[in-house]
């Protein structure tokens, strides 16, 4: 996997900001992980990107029930998935997490198994808290993406569009 981009986010706005302009990038057969400590804005940032393409209102965090589905345009489904309770990569099949990937998009939180999820040329979105020195709690984010060479080209070429 290779770096592809950076962003230091300052604030909620700002975090549904970059999940909205996200968006743009992701289309059916789409896998996407989120990884980061605990609390720091995994599924904040999974909920904007999905309320934006969706439009619903409601999205919830996938934490209990391991998946949260909602229909997107053209029949295609985004699939809300949070691992931190999974213990093997058997129950992840058990769900049908991968299967019928032409009609889903993939969000996964706690992205256990890298090397089971590797085959699918997972984009990786990391979130990690930014220390100010003038400040002991920080709203401060660093949101690294990284991912294989389609990831970067996609990610290029929407950035060229965009400016």
């Amino acid at each position: 996997m290779r770096s592809i981009s950076e962003f230091v986010v300052k604030s909620e706005i700002e975090m549904r900001k970059l999940g909205y302009s996200l968006t743009n990038l992701f289309q059916s057969q789409d896998l996407i992980t989120f990884t980061g400590d605990l609390g720091v804005g995994k599924t904040f940032l999974c909920k904007s990107i999905i309320n934006k393409l969706t439009r619903f209102k409601e999205i919830t965090s996938p934490t209990f029930n391991i998946v949260n589905t909602y229909y997107f345009k053209n029949e295609i489904e985004i699939w809300h998935c949070d691992f931190y309770r999974i213990d093997s990569f058997n129950e992840v099949e058990e769900i049908g997490v991968f299967e019928d990937l032409k009609k889903k998009i993939l969000f996964l939180e706690w992205p256990k198994f890298t090397k089971e999820i590797s085959q699918f040329d997972p984009l990786n979105i990391s979130i990690e808290m930014v220390n100010c020195e003038d400040k002991k709690i920080s709203n401060f984010r660093k949101i690294s993406l990284h991912g294989s060479q389609k990831w970067y080209s996609r990610f290029n070429k929407i950035m060229t569009l965009i400016k």
